[in-house]
This record gives C-alpha cells, sequence and structure tokens, in this order.
C-alpha cells in the first residue's frame, strides 16, 4: 500500500484479547498522524471489528493465527489495511443485519461503513481475506 505517507505495520495473533494491544498500537499511530480524537475512536471501532471478523470466521476462533494491520495516511485520506490468511470473505454469504430482530451478532460490517468512507476487499490472493479502509481527512 502506497499513498504518500509514513506506514506503520502491526501483526496480531489471532485470539481476541489481543485485540487490546492492537486498539493501543492503533491509537498511537493515529495520534501520529494527527487524527482527531472522535475519528479515532471510530476507526478504533472499525479495526477492531474487522480483526473480530478475521477470528471468528476466517480462522473460526483457531488461536496463533497472523492478522497483519497497516496505517497509511497523509493531509487528505487514511488508509488502513487489514490482512489475514484464513478462510476467505464470501460476499455471497454476507447478509445486511436486520435490526427488527435484535440480533445476536451479524451488524459488524454494517458498523464499520458508519465508521469509514470507504470499504472494500480483495479475495485475489491465494490465502484469505485483504480489507482496506479509507477515510477522508477534514479540511479544518
Amino acid at each position: 500500500m502506497r499513498d504518500g505517507g509514513p506506514e506503520g505495520t502491526f501483526v496480531l495473533t489471532s485470539e481476541p484479547q489481543h485485540l487490546a494491544r492492537l486498539r493501543d498500537w492503533l491509537r498511537g499511530e493515529l495520534t501520529r498522524l494527527k487524527v482527531e480524537n472522535q475519528e479515532q475512536f471510530g476507526l478504533q471501532v472499525a479495526v477492531g471489528e474487522i480483526c473480530s471478523n478475521s477470528i471468528r470466521h476466517a480462522y473460526a476462533g483457531l488461536g496463533g493465527k497472523p492478522i497483519h494491520v497497516s496505517v497509511q495516511g497523509n493531509e487528505n485520506r487514511l488508509v488502513i489495511e487489514v490482512r489475514d490468511f484464513g478462510k476467505k470473505f464470501d460476499p455471497e454469504a454476507y447478509r445486511p443485519p436486520d435490526f427488527e430482530a435484535v440480533p445476536e451478532g451479524g451488524i459488524g460490517l454494517h458498523l464499520v461503513r458508519q465508521f469509514v468512507d470507504e470499504l472494500s476487499y480483495d479475495v485475489t490472493q491465494e490465502q484469505g481475506t485483504r480489507w482496506t479502509l479509507v477515510k477522508y481527512r477534514r479540511r479544518g
């Protein structure tokens, strides 16, 4: 990923208890890139949801598997990539949440889309899914 600014990378393993360390690292990267606190919160939620989905779905809860997270930004936008090497995301199996049914799960991607301007995925590599989250910078 190249977007004109310095890039930070973090590798976590597929255990939910490692998400707190990811959040700490991400907070530091977003602070370094001078992202406002409110936007930091939303991006932390979005990245946490994508990583939780990787743990739950791509790796079926199996621990010890890698998830790579990278952050890059410039004055115009932030680009965050999350890459797992497990089961690929299947868009045919995805169903938007039914909020009338008060779901136990299944609102993760909907929630992610509330905090980013663009969300895309790539399943063309041999293993896993690469998620790309883009947030455009506000001009103050």
